[in-house]
């Protein structure tokens, strides 16, 4: 897949340099007055010094209005607009979910069902739930258990939506045994430019591997990494990772690659979710002298945790010149690595996460 992170700037954007705009201006009124001078008390130098700026902002809007026309610069709804044209649009986010006990006002003598899509609200009735499976109360009980999805396109919360409002023949409470987690918000400009990238893979016909990751991270805003990888003959294993997995995302990413106009009729879908890799890194920083040490110390911890958010992937191992390059910013003279001791090797369904970071410094 192409790096749009690697592309040079579009020519068509403008170069903002106060100084060469107002040098130029300079040199065409000289070209009309030959004998003005460019003094700082003289009113045509204020004037030229007024339109130098002018020019400087109209050039900065003409490059906020031309990134909208370039995958690698449009973000919001321009990103939005462009991404329309691919057959593409932004996930909205993933519902969160809470267990919830729902009660009967006394035990019956067969089982109850107590329907998937129940609709509950909170008491405002301003939010809405819905139960997300069946949830059985054998004869004889009063309780069962199931998993209510709020309508809300949010991380988290804490409303408690335990009015029951769909009609039932027989009386039943809910109650939540806690909040609503696990959910999502709107996805971000990054995560849609990359969705956008892999979407000319869906116009295939075959199941190649772009197609794949592509139908599987539209399944859940959630997911953070995908890989494919071929399972013998005819299988085809798919793989996710997300620190808020659950069966809840395994289903939906099933249902996604399963339907009939993605899943090539040959190809048997395996989803399974990555193993997770724990390690940490350990590492002392030998700051040159003369440094703003807390800053330096800063950047490097910045620096590793971004390059090791980046190396968070399926399948990708973690070597210990990574590490060192990640910390080796300017002011660090060397980096001594105490753990891990040798390259953390990752295999094709697996990921490593970084669970530890402990970086301590000296001045020397």
């Amino acid at each position: 897949m192409i790096n749009i992170d690697a592309l040079a700037k579009p020519d068509v954007m403008q170069i903002l340099n106060y100084e060469e705009i107002l040098e130029q201006n300079e040199q065409n009124l000289k070209a009309m007055l030959p004998n003005w001078q460019a003094i700082e008390s003289d009113e045509y130098k204020m004037m030229l010094e007024a339109f130098a700026y002018r020019e400087l902002h109209l050039r900065a809007e003409f490059n906020n209005l031309a990134r909208a026309f370039f995958l690698s610069t449009s973000t919001g709804h321009d990103l939005d607009n462009y991404a329309v044209f691919y057959g593409v649009s932004r996930l909205k986010g993933s519902k969160p979910y809470a267990s919830y006990e729902f009660s009967l006002s006394e035990p019956l003598t067969v089982d109850v069902v107590v329907p998937a899509g129940l609709i509950l609200v909170d008491e405002s009735a301003k939010y809405k739930a819905r139960l997300l499976g069946d949830v059985v109360i054998r004869a004889a009980n009063e309780n069962g258990t199931g998993m209510v999805e709020l309508d809300e396109e949010i991380e988290s919360s804490e409303i408690k939506t335990q009015i029951i409002t769909t009609p039932l023949p027989f009386v039943l409470e809910a109650k939540a045994l806690g909040s609503f987690m696990k959910g999502s918000t709107l996805e971000s400009d990054e995560e849609l430019r990359y969705r956008i990238l892999l979407s000319m893979a869906d116009k295939s016909t075959a199941g190649s591997e772009e197609t794949y990751e592509s139908f599987a991270l539209g399944a859940d805003e959630r997911i953070e990494d995908i890989a494919v990888a071929n399972g013998g003959a005819g299988v085809v294993n798919v793989f996710y990772y997300s620190s808020t997995q659950d069966e809840l995302m395994q289903t939906r990413i099933q249902e996604a690659l399963n339907k009939k106009d993605v899943r090539p009729l040959t190809d048997f879908v395996v989803v399974e979710s990555a193993t997770i890799v724990n390690y940490s890194v350990v590492a002392q920083l030998n700051i040159l002298p003369n440094q703003e040490t807390a800053k330096v110390y800063t950047r490097a911890v910045e620096a590793l945790s971004a390059g090791l958010e980046k190396l968070k992937k399926i399948g990708t191992s973690i070597t210990l010149s990574e590490i060192n390059d990640f910390l080796r910013v300017d002011g660090v003279k060397e980096v001594l690595i105490l753990n891990p001791t040798s390259n953390v090797v990752i295999a094709d369904s697996e990921i490593g996460v970084c669970s530890e970071k402990t970086i301590t410094y000296t001045v020397i």
